[in-house]
């Protein structure tokens, strides 16, 4: 649990009086359970120790998350406390709970390892930030095979071979299209041959 991007920086022993001093709890969830629901009561940051899940709202995936992603940070920094979306675990997830109001907030000593925790918050919360105004500009493309490309184009990373972390339904809902749709458009660029996939392996060519 400590060697994660929530405590960069921040010694052990430090670390041991953070996880006492603010109650910062861990829960582990089974797979396809809820880690929050729509609705549901929210006054934390969540970040993942291990396994993902994913982000729903109205059926569609809004984000999936991975080992040391945070969430929450969207909803509880604008001052709501009721959430908006589904969080459910894809996998056996470990999630690390943080009370938003107590570590966002300095104590009077302001301790350096609180102003370090703070910074890695932040840093965090712009990645998935980042990560967002992926999807949009995704999701923002005319036609699904450029939807398609513009999401491939995101995991590949320069790589010739690469995995998405969707099944073909899980990756319609993220593009916001109909499966069906998804699959005819995939088998034609594969005959076009612009690319080469087997379940969530891609190459483009």
């Amino acid at each position: 649990m400590l060697d994660i991007d929530l405590f960069e920086n921040i010694e052990n022993s430090e670390i041991l009086k953070i996880l006492e001093c603010f109650g910062i709890r861990t829960k582990v969830f089974k797979k396809n359970s809820y880690i929050l629901k729509t609705g549901g009561k929210i006054d934390f940051l969540g970040v993942i120790l291990d396994g993902n899940a994913q982000i729903i709202r109205n059926g569609s995936i809004i984000e999936n998350l991975k080992i040391n992603d945070i969430f929450g940070h969207n909803i509880v920094c604008l001052g709501e406390n009721r959430s908006p979306v589904n969080i459910i675990a894809m996998s056996s997830c470990e999630v690390l709970f943080l009370p938003f109001e107590r570590v966002v907030t300095p104590c009077d000593k302001l301790c350096s390892y609180h102003l370090k925790l703070i910074k890695n918050i932040m840093k965090m919360i712009s990645k998935r930030n980042s990560l967002l105004n992926d999807k949009i500009d995704i999701i923002g493309q005319k036609t699904i095979r450029d939807k398609i490309l513009a999401l491939l184009r995101t995991h590949s990373k320069g790589e010739g071979v690469f995995t998405i972390p969707y099944t073909r339904e899980e990756m319609a809902r993220f593009l916001c299209t109909d499966r069906c749709a998804l699959s005819r458009e995939l088998s034609k660029m594969q005959n076009e041959g612009i690319l080469k996939f087997r379940k969530n392996y891609f190459e483009l060519l």
